[in-house]
């Protein structure tokens, strides 16, 4: 049996391996196959080779990334998040965009990864509504207040994702307390 569930809340369902495997785009990590058993399921993707972003950004004793492989990333990222939302039919929204889903190949070119709480929205509704889900700090505040999930959702969190790359601070810093920042 196939991960593929159906919601009633507009046209929203989530995406099943089939979805994921018709998906090709140069910055989005390719599914390769998958199997699956009664409960339990594995998928395999291509091999992306540099680690993740937020590897680069504040693993310890990383070098500091130049200026060129900053805008690589930020444009390779883009792209594949645009692919999602403008050329896939139906529209894929991503819900969970953020440095650690966002893969570097040997040239560090982006690739965007990790679908498992992506969503399917039909081209025809303005949102959906559906169970907030996403990572601390990552997410569009309309959508964590009204659970009204848009392609909008992705461009805020991919706006978060750029700002770190471009400051190389973290969303939320945990050692840091509110004080400190005034």
């Amino acid at each position: 049996m196939l991960l593929f569930v159906l919601f009633h809340l507009g046209e929203l369902r989530s995406v099943s391996f089939l979805d994921i495997s018709r998906v090709h785009h140069k910055h989005l990590v390719s599914l390769v196959g998958y199997c699956s058993t009664g409960f339990q399921r594995l998928l395999v993707y291509e091999f992306v080779p540099n680690n993740t972003l937020e590897f680069h950004l504040h693993g310890n004793g990383r070098p500091t990334m130049d200026w060129p492989t900053r805008l690589r990333i930020a444009l390779g990222s883009a792209k594949g998040l645009a692919y999602l939302h403008e050329d896939c039919h139906p529209k894929i929204i991503h819900r969970d965009i953020k440095a650690a889903n966002i893969l570097l190949d040997f040239k560090f070119e982006a690739k965007v990864a990790d679908f498992g709480l992506a969503k399917i929205a039909s081209d025809l509704n303005t949102h959906v509504s559906t169970r907030v889900m996403g990572t601390f700090g990552y997410l569009a505040p309309e959508y964590a207040a009204s659970g009204k999930l848009t392609d909008k959702s992705d461009v805020f969190s991919y706006g978060v994702m750029l700002l770190e790359l471009l400051t190389g601070r973290r969303p939320v810093d945990k050692n840091q307390t509110y004080m400190d920042d005034s």
